[in-house]
């Protein structure tokens, strides 16, 4: 079976920044599915404890499971959080159903390189309600831009990948979410062959 380590090596992405630290083992995958009542997708769950989290060129940032109190860049239930969305990918749905948990942020919105976290950035999240095979859950994204002539309108929902694989794979290094339905197209600078890796606090507790 091919190693993410592998797959990024592939797509040629570059290690940017300090070597990652400590990574999720299967005592938090299990502590997180527990909390949320769920179990993660295996690509997902491999990628947390070979990789970690961190970001994919400028565009997405990936969280994984760690316990350590106070420490809230973690994944997350967020079905509250879509109440009212125009869905841009299938078109007649108004409300989302089932479980929706956030693994991580769409950076959207202007540079300058890194782009920081704003309110324009969007929510990545699996739709665990949407098996898209045996073990995999489709993804999406809430974009929370609006378009200059639309007024105030609800977030539009993108419909990201059938599965964690793709998402990387496909949508990212092969560009494919450059063709998405996003209020505007992610930039070429977004997709800069990077991954900056994110540090995890050390005083991990069960």
């Amino acid at each position: 079976m091919t190693t993410w380590k592998e797959h990024l090596d592939q797509c040629g992405i570059q290690w940017r920044g300090a070597p990652p630290g400590p990574l999720p083992t299967e005592v938090e995958l299990a502590a997180a599915e527990e909390r949320l009542k769920v179990t993660f997708p295996a690509s997902y769950r491999s990628f947390c404890t070979e990789i970690g989290p961190g970001r994919l060129g400028d565009l997405l940032e990936i969280i994984v499971p760690w316990n350590v109190k106070g420490f809230l860049a973690t994944p997350r239930g967020i079905h509250r959080d879509l109440a009212s969305f125009v869905d841009a990918s299938n078109g007649s749905r108004t409300k989302f159903t089932g479980k929706a948990i956030q693994i991580g942020v769409v950076v959207l919105g202007p540079g300058p390189v890194p782009r920081p976290f704003t309110d324009q950035c969007g929510p990545l999240f699996f739709a665990a309600s949407e098996p898209t095979s045996e073990s995999e859950w489709a993804l999406y994204a809430l974009d929370r831009r609006q378009r200059a002539s639309a007024g105030e309108t609800p977030p539009r929902l993108v419909k990201l990948a059938r599965s964690f694989t793709d998402l990387v794979l496909q949508g990212f290094c092969q560009r494919r979410l450059a063709k998405l339905p996003f209020v505007a197209a992610p930039t070429e600078d977004q997709f800069r062959p990077e991954f900056h890796p994110r540090q995890l606090p050390t005083a991990a507790t069960g």
